[in-house]
């Protein structure tokens, strides 16, 4: 089970590293296995997305926080020419697994500044940079905190959210499914709830629903003697068009194509 960094507020046991860098692997995606440490990430400039092996998804922009976990397995995929930031390495007390998270501080300018002098008092070694620089780093674990607090859910309302994903699990091939059904459930408007969906899983409602019914339809496309239409209909997509277009999205190759490359392996 993976721990939430704020809920279970840990110790910090050592710095790494605290380095200001920038990505231009635009469009490319660059894959990072078993993590070494863990991270806090300020985003000076550009976005990337993150996504994670549990299917858990992030895209960052100019502002946020991001907390990388030790051990944690992702691609990034970079949107922008130049994706700029500020991290440090570093390593929690307690070695159970924790959960990479993104966090949007209400003032972005002061959680920068933070950043910048943790950065700017690591390069610049002093007797008690130690010292200084292990104060900042619990001060942007604060930043952290405060932002998680200020978006808080309710129980109540996290069950219902988990009970409407449940609900796409069992019947993402439902053609009938729509986000205004899911809402309609929990007798809250579609627009409350797709923010409530991408709180609470980093995800749109409607790119978790694709990303099920194209699992589901890569599945089915492992057996010749099902046709691609008969694939897209059994995991709930209304035409072969729209299946192959969301499929070419999704997975950046045609279905046809994905198919014939798997079935040749």
């Amino acid at each position: 089970m993976e721990l939430d960094i704020v809920e279970n507020k840990f110790s910090i046991r050592q710095i790494i590293d605290v380095i200001k860098a920038k990505n231009e692997h635009i469009r490319k995606l660059l894959t990072v296995k078993d993590r070494h440490s863990d991270a806090f990430v300020y985003v000076i400039s550009g976005s990337c997305t993150y996504n994670f092996n549990d299917n858990q998804e992030f895209t960052v922009n100019a502002g946020d926080i991001f907390y990388l976990a030790h051990h944690a397995n992702y691609t990034m995929y970079i949107h922008s020419d130049e994706y700029q930031f500020i991290f440090c390495d570093f390593e929690f007390e307690n070695h159970d697994l924790k959960k990479s998270n993104i966090y949007a501080p209400s003032n972005a300018s002061y959680a920068e500044n933070t950043f910048r002098k943790l950065l700017y008092i690591y390069t610049h070694h002093t007797s008690i940079s130690f010292f200084e620089c292990m104060s900042i780093l619990y001060d942007i674990y604060g930043i952290i905190a405060l932002t998680a607090s200020t978006n808080y859910m309710s129980n109540s309302i996290k069950t219902k959210i988990t009970e409407a994903k449940e609900y796409i699990d069992t019947h993402f091939n439902d053609l009938s499914l729509s986000i205004s059904v899911l809402a309609d459930n929990l007798d809250i408007s579609d627009v409350y709830f797709r923010k409530l969906f991408k709180s609470q899983y980093n995800m749109s409602p409607s790119k978790y629903i694709n990303a099920i019914r194209i699992n589901n339809a890569q599945r089915l496309m492992k057996h010749s003697f099902l046709s691609l239409e008969t694939c897209a209909l059994k995991s709930g997509f209304s035409s072969l068009q729209y299946f192959s277009r969301v499929f070419k999205k999704m997975e950046g190759i045609s279905p046809g194509k994905y198919r014939k490359e798997k079935l040749n392996d």
